[in-house]
């Protein structure tokens, strides 16, 4: 079985206000093509598909246009599952309709059995050629509650024994029965079982190996003229963002090792699991914050067979706009700037830039770099300094510009703070944030579900 394994497209983001509608079609014009060149007869997309649990018309119509013109090409199968930044019942909406044309979604496990989240995949000629297991991202709660209900189906594992009560535990589960229901849905059949997740795994390989976890800074450093007391050492771009509950960090043994592939999103970043070949990330096909300018975008051409290592091959996402990450003292700062002017005026592109003073006097950039900013073929989005800088000055009396890049982690970081009349950086901020994150955010997260 030829299958396209992808994830995270995010539809609707406008990181630091820009507008990715063009960048977003043009991704999915070519995933299109893509489909259609190499013959793949399934789509699997591993969640996120939008940015926002409420997204734009335009997003929501991306998505289905997109969905209706595979009809097409030979791909006979779709399957879209859920995630963290999805909203779940959005999703679930219209599965019934476009089930009836070969697209499986699951946007969560809400009211739903074990026998719902497992699909027969079939050729265009109605051969059924695999099964996939279309598990969505969960919270703990949700997970929980999926296995009080009568929907949960038997307890225990397949031996007959109980398992223990943490969510752990749970997850394992879950997976497990997934893929009995699988295996008895295949019988005799020599065909493939593939099982989606929308989940943080540990021991990624990959980039993983020189960036941080989700949650955390690739760059300890403080937005132009912002004050030192209220921005936290861990202040994040808009990429990956955090795993609520102990679903954040999940290891390879959750997954049966009898599974053919296992189709992860959430990371965005291309990138096995404790190395295990059928165990993977996609990755996004876009930039999702300036911390992930650098690295490459692409999706999964797998191709899987039953007990075999499965073949993939890394297909490189065209990019539609371009972003840059330039740090350094001033005089860096400027030189990199006019020689991507020079690049643009050879090859345009539309393309954004995010700056990072890193020594030097304290100064605003925006003064300083007027001349290298204004009229070029480029926009410059953000304007930090890093905090050795800020550090040594001795006044931060009313130079708060924006809070427009402080993430409701931040916030409820900076409030901890405050309550505790302690500063931020400190350690007991440090450990209660870590205690009472995950309940911080399954109540934004629920505040969002009930907006």
């Amino acid at each position: 079985m030829r299958f396209i394994h992808t994830a995270d497209w995010h539809l609707g983001n406008t990181m630091h206000d820009i507008d990715r509608t063009r960048e977003t079609g043009a991704f999915l014009d070519w995933l299109k093509t893509e489909i259609a060149t190499v013959g793949a007869e399934v789509l699997v997309i591993a969640g996120d598909v939008f940015d926002v649990v409420n997204p734009s018309n335009i997003a929501k119509k991306q998505y289905y246009r997109f969905l209706a013109s595979l009809l097409q090409t030979k791909c006979s199968n779709v399957v879209v599952i859920g995630g963290n930044h999805d909203s779940g019942s959005l999703l679930d909406a219209p599965a019934e309709i476009l089930e009836a044309l070969n697209i499986k979604v699951v946007g969560s496990i809400n009211n739903r059995s074990i026998e719902d989240l497992v699909v027969e995949l079939k050729n265009s000629d109605g051969q059924v050629i695999g099964i996939c297991c279309a598990v969505p991202f969960m919270r703990d709660m949700e997970l929980e509650q999926f296995y009080k209900s009568s929907a949960g189906g038997s307890s225990g594992n397949e031996n007959g024994d109980e398992y223990g009560a943490n969510d752990e535990d749970l997850l394992k589960r879950l997976y497990a029965d997934v893929y009995r229901r699988a295996v008895e849905l295949r019988g005799e059949r020599n065909i493939p079982i593939v099982v989606t997740g929308h989940l943080y795994a540990s021991n990624l390989s990959g980039r993983d190996s020189e960036s941080v976890a989700p949650g955390t800074a690739e760059n300890k450093a403080l937005p132009e003229n912002s004050t030192n007391a209220l921005l936290p050492e861990n202040a994040v771009d808009d990429g990956v963002r955090e795993v609520i509950g102990t679903l954040g960090n999940v290891d390879v043994t959750t997954f049966p090792n009898e599974l053919d592939y296992v189709a992860l999103g959430h990371i965005h970043y291309t990138s096995m699991v404790a190395k295990n070949p059928k165990v993977r990330y996609s990755g996004s096909p876009f930039v999702m914050g300036f911390d992930e300018a650098k690295c490459k975008r692409y999706v999964l051409m797998v191709n899987v067979k039953p007990n075999t290592v499965p073949e993939v091959d890394k297909i490189e996402v065209p990019r539609a706009m371009r972003f840059e990450q330039f740090k350094g003292d001033l005089e860096t700062l400027k030189r990199n700037l006019r020689n991507l002017e020079t690049e643009l005026l050879l090859n345009p592109m539309e393309t954004y830039v995010d700056l990072l003073l890193t020594s030097g006097n304290f100064v605003s950039l925006n003064d300083a770099l007027e001349a290298e900013e204004s009229g070029k073929h480029f926009v410059v989005k953000r304007h930090r300094i890093s905090r050795d800088i800020i550090r040594g000055a001795n006044s931060f009396d009313d130079c708060v510009e924006s809070t427009k890049q402080y993430t409701k982690e931040d916030y409820f970081r900076m409030l901890i703070a405050s309550n505790a009349q302690e500063n931020v950086d400190d350690d007991v901020v440090k450990n209660q944030y870590d205690k009472f994150i995950s309940l911080f955010n399954e109540a934004v997260a629920k505040a969002h579900e009930n907006a």
